[in-house]
């Protein structure tokens, strides 16, 4: 051990001495170079200065039962964990944390070994914070950040490199809603177990929360770390798992991240593994996906990542709100005369207001849809209970429903259960779905409609002339207004082609029943042939930008 002054030495022994938790520490040759009262009592033989760790302390190693002293003489590891077995002590399993002992020229001259029983380890803050997941009995998330950021610190002061693997398991949110959460626990159990039997002594295996884990690989280059991903995704693929006879197809999907002496910190490798598990499922999961600092894409889903942070802290905080847009008729009859909104959603974020086009993309790429869509009709249909009068108002609100949200049973039942509340009176609310997402999820789609339309709700088809097979599908989709999209309404004016579209969506619609409404009318022109062609409703900047639902009157304009 490094020499000391005499009275540090005593001041030091003092404190070790008084701890209750066991500690020993050895040269490096395996061999004692001092145990405090609580490891001389644990000991097997008399305590001396000099014998081998394996003769005063056998400890086996539980998954492997080899001699715990034989693979720490052949481990450098900076900070390891380990369960073991102590045979002289009835078999008793303990938690080893293993950090190195550097002299004032970082050369390592020894090991300290801080030991716990496993009953013992009770919470995050007790002895060496070895906090176990209470699920899979794995290390948890504090005690992978500490050795995380000792890789880190230790890349940026030796010339070793170490890797970081953020683990994902495949469509567990399926497995999870359709086989009870019992089954979700037993799929992670199963496949804690799958990866701690393919990964080697010194290899740090956590749960880092829900259906993630994080491995830490000390002193491996990239290749290699590639390799021991591509052997876990392997292994995780052949393990069979059912639950009440059903057997599932379980598979995992990894960001791979390499640190070394450019690595920042530890946040930032976390945020950088995050990116590319992302990655290697947007790739088709099962996959392994290495980051790459020169990798664009990369970059760019970094940043929508960070977007998903700041959509989650808006969902958190409701720093969304909600502005209405005029739907103007065009025909003065009087089934025509309703006073129609649609209803549009906005985020706060440092101080601006920001339109969908700024966060909507990270929302769809990552699944953050039905979360905004429940925010939005739970929002206005409070917004209408505040506002009773609207119940019977001349009135009618469009509300946008995406199409992540449709491929959801229980968002569709949750749509259901609000519109049969009694609070909104359903023939108030039209709801709005693209034609591409009608077209994609045919039945669903219209199974939704009927169920709405029984409780006296309307729906739009939004988008309209820019799918295909657009026509037949019209015929067939139960809908009571079609949106024909704004890429052919804001020239029509002056591009026939765009002309003869708009007609053609008005004329077919009509035939079929259906009222028509013309988006992206910002010219008094525009609005005039539209008027003349007999669309029914106009939507645009020409009548005024969205205003914010509160500041809208009920009647009039």
């Amino acid at each position: 051990m490094p020499d000391i002054t005499e009275t540090t030495a005593i001041d030091s022994e003092w404190i070790l001495n008084s701890l209750g938790q066991p500690l020993v520490c050895v040269d490096s040759s395996g061999r004692l170079s001092y145990a405090n009262p609580a490891a001389i009592e644990l000991g097997d033989c008399e305590y001396k200065v000099g014998i081998s760790l394996g003769k005063f302390l056998p400890f086996i190693v539980e998954s492997s039962e080899r001699l715990f002293s034989d693979l720490l003489a052949q481990s450098n590891e900076t900070a390891s964990i380990f369960d073991l077995i102590l045979p002289c002590n009835n078999d008793n399993r303990y938690l080893i944390s293993v950090s190195n002992i550097y002299d004032n020229k970082d050369a390592i001259v020894g090991r300290s070994l801080s030991i716990a029983e496993k009953s013992s380890v009770a919470n995050p803050h007790a002895g060496a914070k070895n906090y176990l997941d209470p699920l899979t009995e794995l290390m948890g998330r504090q005690e992978f950040e500490r050795r995380l950021e000792n890789l880190v610190n230790d890349a940026s002061a030796s010339s070793r490199t170490h890797a970081l693997l953020y683990i994902d398991i495949d469509q567990f949110k399926l497995i999870n809603d359709t086989s009870g959460h019992g089954a979700g626990d037993n799929l992670i159990k199963s496949i804690a177990e799958c990866l701690h039997g393919e990964l080697f002594v010194g290899d740090m295996l956590c749960r880092l929360g829900g259906d993630e884990f994080g491995v830490l690989l000390s002193n491996i280059d990239s290749f290699e770390a590639r390799s021991v991903a591509n052997r876990l995704i392997k292994a995780v693929k052949r393990m069979p798992f059912s639950w009440s006879g059903i057997s599932h197809k379980a598979s995992i999907s990894i960001g791979v991240v390499l640190i070394d002496e450019n690595t920042q910190d530890r946040e930032r490798v976390m945020s950088q593994a995050d990116v590319a598990m992302y990655s290697a499922k947007e790739e088709g999961r099962g996959r392994v996906h290495m980051y790459d600092t020169n990798n664009k894409k990369l970059s760019r889903l970094h940043d929508d990542m960070d977007w998903v942070h700041r959509i989650n802290k808006a969902l958190a905080e409701d720093d969304f709100c909600l502005v209405t847009e005029r739907i103007l008729p065009l025909v003065d009859e009087d089934n025509r005369t309703t006073i129609y909104n649609e209803i549009l959603v906005r985020m706060r974020y440092n101080g601006e207001m920001l339109r969908p086009g700024q966060f909507m993309p990270a929302a769809e790429r990552f699944g953050l849809m039905p979360q905004i869509d429940r925010w939005v009709i739970k929002s206005f249909f409070n917004y209408v209970q505040r506002n009773s009068d609207l119940n019977s108002s001349n009135v009618m609100y469009s509300i946008n429903i995406s199409g992540q949200s449709l491929c959801q049973e229980a968002f569709l039942e949750f749509v259901y259960r609000c519109l049969r509340r009694g609070n909104v009176n359903p023939e108030i609310i039209c709801f709005e779905i693209t034609e591409t997402v009608a077209i994609t999820n045919f039945a669903v789609v219209t199974r939704f409609i009927h169920r709405v339309h029984e409780l006296g709700g309307k729906f739009a088809l939004d988008d309209f002339g820019t799918g295909m097979s657009s026509f037949g599908y019209l015929q067939e989709l139960p809908v009571d207004f079609v949106k024909i999209d704004g890429l052919f309404v804001h020239d029509m004016d002056k591009n026939p082609v765009h002309e003869a579209m708009v007609r053609s969506i008005n004329d077919i619609s009509h035939v079929l029943g259906k009222r028509t409404i013309a988006e992206f009318v910002e010219r008094q022109e525009v609005f005039d042939q539209l008027q003349s062609l007999g669309v029914d409703y106009a939507q645009g900047y020409l009548h005024g930008r969205p205003k914010d639902l509160v500041d809208f009157p009920v009647v009039g304009v």
